[in-house]
């Protein structure tokens, strides 16, 4: 009697494995780095992103932009700065640190926006893809090209992980600066969402949107307070998609990484560091040209916004240091 019971509850496991591993899965995104055509004429460039921003409803002052290097000129500088910002987040989750390094080096400076970014729309983000998400990053890359002879790259946190696909397949960018980039979810907490059943165990597990309610009200202008919980799962699949080795060997010219790290119990918390340093060791930069610095006193995953890293003169200063030393800017 025990045997056929135990020989009835393999078969029940069985059973349930196979339900749960022949499941559902969320579809592989299919990327293209080519780059969209905006026009050259620099002054026109400018009225096509307003244009383009005004036909979304926007929270104030979340707009792209370009912050040009001389207003009364408008015209193309030797470098450009183009920030990529992270996940729901807008230019200020940077805010000073590219605008200092722009004005250091008198650089035109594209504030990119991606997709959904900055919308009041309480749906933000059910519609959000890899596909659509690397887009905004792709349309920034293009802009910065119009704007500059050669283009640095800054990206944070989920920003950091499109700035990876960028310099991946666009060798020509100058360098690359990655602010706390998100090549995993702190403890890998997203890894199901991609996995069999995994739409539907994350919107079981996390409900259909997700409220931010600790945003001080002027942080909160600048960063989404409500989304879609698609977007995490798109957010994962972009993760599945860029986060490979082979990715990392492609990239080839400067490359710094910041982030906050102090000790085991006091570091990042949203997105991990072990897979930033796996990251940086494979990468196809020459040992020479890539920099890797712990910020212990930024005390936040967003280590270069005024809202909210108590050390932002660290990371100004490791920055310059890399521009200057490693990448050669003068």
């Amino acid at each position: 009697m025990f045997k056929k019971i135990l020989k009835w509850v393999g078969i029940t496991i069985l059973v349930l494995a196979l339900i749960y591993f022949l499941g559902p899965k969320p579809a592989r995104p299919v990327l293209s780095p080519d780059l969209p055509l905006v026009s050259s004429n620099l002054v026109q460039l400018e009225k096509d992103i307003q244009a383009s921003e005004a036909t979304f409803s926007l929270k104030p002052d979340n707009a792209a932009r370009i912050v040009w290097a001389d207003t009364t000129l408008k015209q193309k500088t030797k470098y450009s700065i183009v920030y990529i910002h992270g996940f729901g987040a807008s230019w200020a989750e940077g805010d000073p640190i590219h605008k200092q390094l722009a004005a250091k080096y008198k650089c035109n400076l594209y504030l990119a926006r991606m997709y959904d970014a900055g919308v009041t729309s309480p749906t933000a983000f059910e519609t959000l893809t890899p596909e659509n998400f690397v887009a905004g990053a792709k349309h920034a890359l293009a802009v910065g090209k119009a704007l500059g002879d050669s283009v640095i790259v800054i990206g944070c946190s989920a920003g950091g992980l499109l700035s990876t696909y960028l310099a991946a397949n666009h060798p020509e960018i100058k360098a690359l600066v990655l602010y706390s980039p998100c090549f995993a979810v702190y403890k890998n907490a997203l890894a199901i969402s991609t996995g069999p059943w995994g739409n539907q165990l994350l919107h079981t597990l996390m409900g259909d949107y997700r409220d931010i309610t600790h945003y001080a009200p002027d942080r909160a202008n600048y960063w989404l307070t409500r989304y879609s919980t698609n977007g995490l799962l798109a957010l994962q699949q972009s993760m599945d998609a860029i986060v490979q080795r082979q990715t990392f060997a492609q990239i080839k010219m400067p490359v710094f990484i910041g982030y906050y790290y102090k000790d085991e119990e006091n570091q990042d918390k949203v997105v991990s560091v072990d897979a930033m340093l796996k990251a940086f060791d494979q990468l196809g930069t020459p040992t020479a040209q890539k920099r890797k610095v712990a910020l212990p006193n930024t005390g936040d995953h967003v280590i270069a916004s005024h809202f909210t890293s108590k050390d932002l003169s660290s990371v100004f200063n490791e920055t310059d240091k890399f521009l200057i030393k490693v990448v050669g800017i003068k």
